[in-house]
């Protein structure tokens, strides 16, 4: 922040540029004057039909990311200039091709219910328009062409706003598919159907390719039951078109699974035998004194003007709604919990604010990933043991909460969630500490839903690479390659000027627009090449070791794999740094920040490792100094609720983070490599690794990788089921 605060000189000359540009900047509305807990929870829409009919065969889906106006704040709010409020003009996916006409409860959503063994098909159609014309102000104005994006105008590294029509491409984050069906960075297409990105792919229609503003995905849906979600992944601007609304939840049930009594594949209606199931998309967002959305957008270095490290806003919103209420009544709910803000940590407990007596507990019963073996609790009033739900941007959490013995009580679900995780100042318990409100009923009531306290397990026992009890691999397990890769912070004159991991440009470059490193692997798609440095085996099993080395935590999340935590260790940083910084071997490209060239044993940010990538490290792969010399302490085991399939997970800063990672389906057995059932490089396509806080994986914090297939018959085949 007081880098930032520093950039003042840097700013003036921005805005008057942004000015005589013709932009209408708008004018903050403070979070604090939004009333709260005046309008009720949106309940999301679901597509795809019942369990039953998903089960029965599946049901082609046409999804439209549209522009709408969609009530955000109180529908009675009056505006500062007099005037009532209307609604926030937002985009969102709708199901059908109808357009919505007023104004919608909610832009977050649908949700896409998929059954294990069915595929589910789904046109996802761009019709956002031009952001000349669009109503979504932030948007263009945010939009920096600085930065690696989609630039679908070939305008280059422009210093202007975008002004052409709107490139979109979602991905099922968490979704074990194709690489042509991951909705990759790369993989956009524009509302008007004439520009796409190098790696797009849809479906054949009858022998023709679907209209260019149309992406057709056939999801096999062969993987284990799980909490996944979909969400807007374009390159360079995932940043804005999550936060317009582009995002939505995809439980995976599995009709299969041998669950306890009570415990349905999914339940979204109430009933005493069904549990219900409550998705909480949780956003902080900023609004303008019009009622608009507003998006920071005057950037801290003068290289990028209008990118911005994190997006922090200083208001809830939940499915859509700015501090909504949630009338319950005195039984078990079972809520999914996902993170969709940019860069806000939430640490969540019920509390009652006027007893201030903390409660009920939550019973965790899910990871990204899918069941954990048992439910686990995290109770607010349990010293020591787990008091607080933390999740970070891109984690999920399917959550059982029994508000039994709180009939006629109004608790709040608070966060204590700081910004910049973890050290950063705590939230503002009037604001950003309070998230929702839940009114619980009178009672008692009937309530043969599954109750986790009873004990006992969830799920037949998950296979297990990882022994969460000892921190270890799982007995007789032994990696086919460890891969020890940091997480670095570029700073500019002003603060933060991009983010990366291991020290590497998404092209793999040396530096921007430099020459290719002999030590990555060249890969071309669609005419544009990339230097790849992790291009894991299919079926292989490796132990990636994450140093982060930068000042916050990261929550880093790899596309086609789900992982499991190993544990956490902390690391003397300042050794550490010392080490790694001698060993850049120097440069004649010259740092901009001083005119000079390089000099040996100077850090030289996107660089790549400061070693060769393949041999530097005799213990690892990398291309970094060894971090064992520096480590602190014994390993810390995962908690009890990151015990599970991860496909997000948090990383310390001053800590290395260890995760097992195998390239082959979640329930392959242990010590067995497998196979995916279909080709994980089909087309010659890969997959990408990043960092979860969109405005860091939108600058840089973000890596393509791809997995070299074995030679073995596939059961889901090009054309056929993609």
């Amino acid at each position: 922040m007081s880098a930032a605060a520093g950039a003042g000189l840097v700013i003036g000359p921005q805005i008057l540029s942004r000015l005589v540009r013709g932009q209408v900047l708008q004018t903050p509305l403070p979070g604090s004057a939004i009333p709260q807990f005046t309008d009720p929870l949106p309940l999301l829409d679901v597509a795809g039909g019942t369990i039953q009919t998903l089960i029965a065969g599946a049901t082609p889906l046409e999804i439209h990311a549209r522009e709408f106006r969609s009530l955000m704040l109180p529908r009675n709010l009056v505006l500062p200039n007099g005037q009532p409020y209307g609604g926030t003009w937002v985009w969102g996916y709708i199901g059908g091709a109808a357009v919505p006409s007023g104004v919608r409860d909610t832009y977050t959503g649908p949700v896409v219910v998929g059954a294990r063994g069915t595929p589910t098909e789904v046109n996802f159609v761009n019709d956002l328009g031009s952001a000349l014309t669009s109503r979504v102000r932030f948007w263009r104005d945010a939009t920096d062409q600085t930065i690696h994006w989609a630039d679908p105008l070939g305008t280059g590294h422009s210093m202007d706003h975008y002004a052409g029509p709107i490139p979109v491409v979602p991905h099922l984050h968490g979704g074990e598919v194709p690489p042509v069906l991951d909705g990759g960075p790369d993989a956009w297409y524009t509302s008007d159907g004439k520009y796409k990105g190098h790696a797009y792919y849809t479906k054949p229609t009858k022998g023709k390719k679907a209209p260019g503003n149309q992406a057709i995905y056939r999801y096999p849906n062969t993987q284990e039951a799980a909490p996944l979600w979909f969400h807007d992944h374009l390159l360079g601007a995932t940043r804005l078109n999550v936060y317009a609304g582009l995002a939505g939840a995809f439980p995976l049930v599995d009709p299969g699974l041998a669950l306890p009594a009570g415990l349905h594949p999914v339940g979204l209606q109430r009933g005493a035998s069904v549990d219900y199931v409550i998705p909480l998309v949780i956003q902080d967002r900023m609004f303008d004194t019009e009622g608009q959305l507003y998006f920071p957008s005057v950037g801290i270095n003068p290289e990028h003007p209008f990118w911005i490290p994190e997006f922090t806003g200083d208001t809830i919103c939940v499915n859509g709604k700015a501090w909504p209420y949630l009338n319950v009544e005195p039984r078990r709910y079972r809520f999914l919990f996902i993170n969709g803000s940019n860069a806000r940590t939430y640490e969540m407990f019920f509390v009652n604010p006027i007893t201030k007596l903390m409660g009920p507990s939550m019973w965790q019963i899910a990871t990204d990933g899918g069941y954990l073996d048992a439910p686990v609790r995290i109770d607010p009033n349990a010293l020591p043991g787990l008091t607080k739900l933390v999740i970070m941007p891109g984690e999920r959490a399917d959550v059982i909460v029994d508000f039994a013995g709180f009939g006629g009580q109004t608790l709040i679900l608070r966060n204590i969630g700081r910004t910049p995780f973890p050290k950063g100042p705590p939230p503002n318990g009037s604001t950003l500490g309070q998230i929702l409100q839940v009114r619980v009923g009178l009672g008692p009531v009937p309530d043969g839903s599954y109750d986790p306290a009873g004990g006992g397990s969830l799920r037949p026992p998950l296979v297990r690479l990882v022994d969460p009890a000892l921190g270890a691999l799982a007995p007789g397990l032994v990696p086919s390659k460890i891969r020890q890769l940091t997480l670095n912070e570029v700073m500019g004159l002003g603060g933060p000027l991009e983010v990366l991991v291991n020290n590497t440009h998404w092209s793999g470059l040396h530096m921007m627009g430099g020459m290719p490193r002999m030590d990555f692997t060249p890969v071309t798609v669609g005419g544009v090449t990339e230097h790849h440095s992790e291009v894991p085996m299919e079926g292989d099993l490796e132990v990636w070791e994450l140093v982060n080395i930068t000042a916050d935590a990261h929550p880093i999340h790899t596309h086609l794999t789900q992982f499991q935590l190993l544990n956490r260790q902390g690391f003397n940083v300042g050794g550490y740094n010392a080490a790694y910084e001698a060993a850049f071997p120097g440069t004649d490209m010259v740092d901009p920040m001083t005119g000079m060239p390089y000099p040996p044993g100077m850090y030289i940010p996107g660089f790549g490792p400061p070693l060769d990538y393949n041999l530097g490290n005799p213990r690892a792969l990398g291309g970094n100094p060894d971090i064992v010399p520096f480590l602190l302490g014994p390993p810390r085991p995962p908690e009890a609720n990151e015990a599970g399939w991860k496909d997000t997970t948090i990383m310390y800063p001053g800590e290395l983070t260890r995760i097992a990672i195998r390239y082959a389906p979640l329930d392959t057995p242990a010590g067995m490599s497998g196979a995916y059932p279909f080709d994980p490089n089909a087309g010659g396509h890969g997959y990408v690794w990043h960092c979860h806080i969109i405005d860091h994986e939108d600058n840089e914090m973000m890596r393509p990788y791809s997995v070299r297939p074995k030679a073995v018959p596939r059961s889901l085949l090009m054309g056929t089921h993609y």
